[in-house]
């Protein structure tokens, strides 16, 4: 009877870490674009000298189109949204454009669950 148990949760474990797995594979996109809106949330709002990773920005040139978008996105999250607009107008697609590529791999998910029948119990 001890050795039907234990192999009944051998079965059991290896069954949530294979669950576990394939939602961490599946969903990996929408979980690091949910990080990033995280992190923004909780970041604080820096003006002047800040770090930077734009290859234009660090080549010298004066404008990108892309600098500021980070920081507007923070602005945003923090409620600021006219400075965010005025920071980068693009902000808040860039905002709309991450939940929704989160809500689309989650439902692409949820779909694989139901053709393949690997629900969670």
């Amino acid at each position: 009877m001890d050795v039907v148990a234990s192999n009944w949760q051998h079965d059991e474990t290896a069954m949530t870490t294979i669950k576990v797995r394939t939602f961490l594979t599946h969903n990996f996109e929408a979980l690091v674009w949910l990080a990033v809106i995280v992190v923004f949330a909780v970041s604080p709002v820096q003006s002047g000298n800040h770090f930077t990773i734009c290859p234009l920005s660090l080549a010298g040139f004066e404008h990108c189109p892309g600098c500021g978008l980070g920081r507007a996105m923070i602005l945003l999250l923090h409620g600021r949204v006219a400075e965010s607009f005025e920071m980068h107008p693009l902000a808040l697609f860039a905002l709309g454009l991450f939940i929704f590529r989160i809500v689309v791999v989650f439902r692409n998910y949820v779909k694989f669950q139901k053709t393949t029948g690997f629900t969670a119990r």
